[in-house]
């Protein structure tokens, strides 16, 4: 992938990107209405504390 590729969607960067106005609030719900359902695709973890001693 080409480092110099930013997608104006990336959810770390949205917000900097609708305050300055590089993309709009319609854009991205419309985005994210395009976005395919992934929910029946996970895997679930269960992470277990375990106690350490001292």
């Amino acid at each position: 992938m080409d480092n110099r590729f930013i997608d104006k969607f990336d959810l770390r960067l949205r917000s900097q990107f609708l305050d300055n106005k590089s993309v709009s609030p319609k854009e991205v719900e419309k985005q994210l209405e395009s976005l395919e359902d992934q929910s029946s695709n996970i895997e679930e973890i269960i992470i277990e504390e375990s106690e350490s001693s001292e």
